[in-house]
């Protein structure tokens, strides 16, 4: 359907639906461009017995009136946005129509013969950021809010939506272009000169600055995205090493309270989980009770006994993982396939006469594979990398097995990427500071402190990758 040639040439106005899809009591489209209050007034004119012209609101309202698809009309509230008072900076338009979805796509492709375009996913959003409307922190809080799924991650999504970050971040930001600004004047001054910088307000601002990046790095630490860690469970038959693993796994974490292990298979009865770093990322590691393929638990044979109530949990928890650890010991027989798919652990490579891969059959219904001694440590840092790459941390180690697409918790991931550049951006002050300290020449101070600006803009988006925006607002849906 080709758009109207005059109203097309006008720019890029963009269109989507942006309420839920189906049957409702009504559906909104939302416009948003320079096109804006020409679609108004070409789609639309007043209510019934009122005079048949279209609407053309003198400023931003609410207003009743009748939508004209081309084929018929239907009653539609209007709610007018002129930029910049808008969330995109931009005029924008919300029709709010009867929820038939007929009458919606019937509206929507009236809009697009018009001139507008199909809105890309999150492109309302990313307008909003281009235009200044909100940074990136605040956008990234859009979308970990769209795409919460409990209280913790909607309260934890909502204090970066309303800009906690960002308010601390504008506070080290005029901190540390104060100390840039003083810095680098001085560079112009000789000690005796009366514009020279005194070194005890060079030092206060340093120490302002400090402390301003350590609140910030404290305050998004401490939101999180609820206790809810992704649940990466070690499951197999018994006696494949599966506690070994996770003593291996766990023997970094603080106060780690090994699992009992013993050449006597089913000497691990209880379920037992402590709390694993992963480099940017945390899971609760599970360590389970052996069990054979997966059944019906009521149909446990030991149903009644202790073992079978060990393995009915196991299998709970399997069901219930983010992430399964098929744990598989390289010298014993060895399923035909693993069910549910999940990583494959090929352990105890270090004994002779075990091959160094595991099956292909295996290998082909699995997430991806890792060779391990648990004993010996062999291949664990591999398998962290795997790991972290699957659940969406970190990408996989080259070779060592498929990364997931499906990645793990955005917010999770948000937190991650905003640590990350505010300890870069705490390690740049700390040197430019010693730097200081040290009497090193004033210019070598600077670009250090320039690298810290650089960590902020990186926070808030104004040096980030066009490739980094595209793929946080590709994960928004049309309408957002």
């Amino acid at each position: 359907m080709d758009p109207d040639p005059v109203l097309a040439s006008s720019g890029s106005t963009i269109c989507a639906l942006c309420s839920a899809g189906g049957r409702a009591s009504r559906g909104v489209i939302r416009v948003s461009g320079p096109l804006s209050g020409e679609l108004l007034e070409r789609t639309t004119c007043g209510t019934q017995g009122a005079a048949q012209e279209g609407l053309k609101p003198q400023s931003r309202g609410v207003f009743e009136g009748q939508f004209n698809d081309g084929l018929g009309t239907c009653p539609v509230l209007v709610i007018w946005m002129p930029g910049p008072g808008s969330y995109t900076r931009e005029d924008v338009v919300e029709f709010h129509l009867p929820g038939n979805p007929h009458l919606m796509q019937a509206a929507l492709q009236r809009l697009l013969k018009l001139g507008a375009r199909s809105a890309e996913p999150g492109e309302f959003t990313r307008r909003a950021f281009e235009n200044g409307a909100l940074d990136l922190t605040r956008a990234e809080g859009v979308l970990a809010l769209i795409e919460s799924a409990n209280e913790e991650q909607r309260r934890a999504a909502s204090a970066l939506l309303l800009g906690g970050l960002g308010r601390r971040m504008a506070g080290l930001r005029e901190c540390l272009d104060d100390l840039r600004s003083l810095l680098e004047a001085s560079l112009d001054f000789d000690q005796n000169d009366t514009g020279h910088v005194p070194e005890e307000e060079l030092e206060a601002l340093f120490q302002r600055a400090l402390e301003k990046l350590h609140a910030a790095t404290h305050w998004e630490s401490a939101r999180d995205a609820g206790p809810d860690l992704q649940r990466v469970v070690l499951a197999g038959a018994p006696n494949a090493g599966k506690s070994s693993l996770y003593n291996a796994l766990m023997s970094c974490a603080p106060d780690p309270m090994p699992a009992l292990v013993d050449p006597l298979a089913g000497s691990t009865r209880d379920v037992r989980r402590g709390e694993l770093s992963l480099g940017r990322g945390r899971v609760t590691l599970i360590d389970t009770a052996g069990v054979g393929p997966l059944q019906n638990p009521g149909e446990a044979a030991l149903s009644g006994t202790l073992d079978g109530r060990a393995q009915e949990r196991a299998r709970e928890e399997v069901q219930a993982a983010d992430l399964v650890l098929w744990v598989l010991d390289g010298g014993a027989e060895v399923p035909a396939h693993l069910d549910p798919p999940g990583l494959l652990v090929w352990n105890q490579i270090d004994r002779a006469g075990v091959s160094q891969e595991p099956p292909e059959g295996l290998i082909r219904g699995a997430r991806g594979w890792c060779a391990v001694s648990a004993q010996e440590g062999q291949g664990l840092e591999s398998l962290r990398k795997v790991v972290s790459g699957l659940l969406g941390f970190a990408p996989p180690a080259s070779g060592a097995g498929p990364q997931s697409s499906e990645g793990g918790s955005l917010g999770r991931q948000l937190r991650a990427r905003h640590l990350d550049a505010l300890r870069s951006a705490r390690q740049a002050l700390a040197e430019a500071h010693q730097l200081k300290a040290q009497a090193a020449p004033l210019d070598l101070v600077a670009e250090a402190l320039r690298g810290v600006s650089r960590e902020f803009d990186a926070i808030e988006g104004s040096s980030t990758s066009e490739d980094l925006l595209d793929r946080i607002f590709s994960r928004f849906c049309l309408g957002k």
